[in-house]
């Protein structure tokens, strides 16, 4: 088993087999997450188990070593899909920047976000919308399932984001009112999808992990739905994936 604290591969989880799918036929594409900021106000929000300020459109991932993974899928999800970090990269998947209330970063990325949301320079604005999309606290509160959540370290996640450079878009950012709009969030998730995705091919993908049932219908299901999905692709590629169920996770891997 590797030593490495970091991986070959990102992973994203996903609640259920549709997703999966949808991810494996159609790829990723930006969604809209509500965090916490660096914000003062989005603080004294999670303290009274409000909701925050604002939303992000992003596709996350986890650098982490196979044998680490347990935790996430208890998150995020129990099906996931582990793809090489070249495929990341090329597609401009990037670490956030982690920092905490006392460190010099979080000063200085909130007074340029807060500066630059004032600014009539649409680039300047888009840029700074961007920085603080790609910032995360070490530790903190996270928005799930709409309600607070305490002192969660999201460090551990070792996250790596993909957040749409979508110039077209007066604001990147989405305040709550318009979040909670189901319409005007629902357009720009158009947008993402036929602008902003991030094709994968079988190349690209390592590992397929779904839920373990005694009856293994999870795996030969998945295991047809790729044969089929990927026949169609080309009749010469060859699928390298490992489909596996997360009960493999809680032993040594």
């Amino acid at each position: 088993m590797s030593e490495n604290i970091s991986s070959n591969v990102l992973f994203h989880f996903t609640g259920s087999m549709g997703k999966l799918k949808s991810i494996l036929k159609n790829g990723f594409y930006p969604r809209y997450c509500a965090e916490y900021t660096l914000d003062p106000a989005d603080r004294r929000a999670a303290y009274k188990s409000s909701h925050p300020m604002r939303a992000a459109p992003m596709v996350c991932f986890c650098d982490l070593p196979l044998s680490l993974i347990l935790k996430h899928l208890k998150a995020y999800g129990p099906f996931g899909i582990g793809l090489t970090k070249q495929w990341g990269l090329r597609n401009r998947v990037t670490p956030v920047i982690y920092t905490h209330p006392e460190a010099p970063t979080s000063r200085a990325i909130l007074h340029l976000t807060t500066t630059l949301a004032k600014s009539a320079d649409m680039t300047a604005l888009n840029d700074s919308a961007l920085l603080g999309a790609y910032t995360k606290p070490y530790r903190g509160f996270a928005w799930r399932h709409r309600r607070s959540k305490r002192k969660v370290r999201f460090y551990d996640e070792r996250e790596w984001r993909y957040v749409p450079v979508a110039r077209e878009l007066k604001s990147l950012l989405l305040g709550w009112p318009d979040y909670a709009r189901s319409a005007e969030m629902d357009a720009r998730h158009e947008l993402f999808s036929r602008n902003y995705a991030l094709p994968i091919t079988p190349d690209d993908i390592t590992y397929l992990i779904v839920p373990y049932k005694r009856d293994e219908r999870h795996l030969l299901h998945l295991a047809e739905y790729v044969s089929k999905l990927y026949k169609r692709v080309s009749a010469q590629v060859a699928v390298t994936t490992a489909i596996m169920t997360d009960d493999c996770l809680k032993g040594d891997v």
